[in-house]
């Protein structure tokens, strides 16, 4: 998850700190080309960010988020964030006014879109934003909130930690996909003992290191498959003694298996 080097766009501030409760939405279309970043910034609104194709990594201080194409993440008024993408993208970004967020979650998360909301979420955006209170466009935004609001959060956050010897063994899982290492070398190489290693990953994440683990490798497979590679390809580069051990994780995760969610947008 190097963004070092990534291209930087400036964040589209002006719409998300528009205070104005009689527009609950205003909808922004970012069509990206190639690899991207956009630097860490905030915004008086609550938005949501939900790709037509391609994926987006989205990093907070309490996590990173994966969303791909059929998937969109929530953001509440004032989270940091940073976002960027190792491919071209197409996407509809929703502001929501800071007035008009009580019936979503305080926290970030991810939610599988549902062709209900894929349908209210397009109307929304063919209304644009110079609409008035009580118009059919302002009654059809609020229907599309309440409509999120009712959606599960999907596991696809990795949370991050603070603590140094922790951090650093996480970084190595990041940067290293399909690294066959134990937690029992892992804590040598991070200076502590098997034990508090593990008691570390579950104080500061809520996981255990196997589960924190698990969501590593969904995500970075689940971007692999965005970008079209071969599912068998995908396995063995995470570390999977057979695909189908793969397939089996990704189905039990996500309810489908990893060639229907690669070709799903083709």
């Amino acid at each position: 998850m190097n963004v070092e080097n990534l291209p930087d766009l400036n964040p589209p501030q002006d719409l998300g700190d528009i205070h104005d409760p009689s527009r609950p939405v205003l909808s922004l279309a970012v069509e990206k080309e190639g690899a991207h970043r956009v630097a860490a910034h905030a915004h008086d609104r609550g938005h949501i960010i939900c790709p037509k194709t391609g994926a987006y990594w989205i990093i907070t201080p309490e996590g990173t988020w994966l969303v791909p194409a059929g998937f969109a993440l929530w953001i509440p008024p004032g989270v940091h964030h940073e976002i960027y993408s190792h491919g071209s993208v197409s996407a509809r970004i929703l502001f929501i006014d800071p007035a008009c967020v009580g019936q979503l979650t305080p926290n970030a998360g991810v939610v599988k879109v549902t062709p209900f909301l894929d349908a209210l979420l397009e109307r929304v955006m063919t209304y644009g934003n110079a609409y008035e209170a009580g118009s059919p466009a302002a009654r059809l935004a609020q229907v599309a909130l309440d409509e999120f609001a009712q959606l599960e959060f999907a596991a696809l956050f990795l949370p991050v930690a603070k603590e140094p010897r922790l951090a650093r063994v996480m970084r190595l899982l990041i940067d290293t996909p399909g690294l066959d290492t134990g937690i029992a070398d892992l804590a040598r190489e991070a200076g502590a003992s098997e034990r508090t290693l593990a008691r570390l990953f579950k104080k500061e994440t809520g996981m255990t290191f196997t589960q924190w683990k698990t969501n590593l490798t969904l995500l970075q497979s689940m971007e692999r498959l965005e970008q079209g590679e071969a599912v068998a390809d995908v396995a063995h580069d995470l570390g999977y003694a057979s695909p189908s051990s793969f397939v089996y994780m990704f189905r039990r995760r996500l309810g489908v298996p990893p060639g229907t969610f690669r070709n799903r947008s083709k």
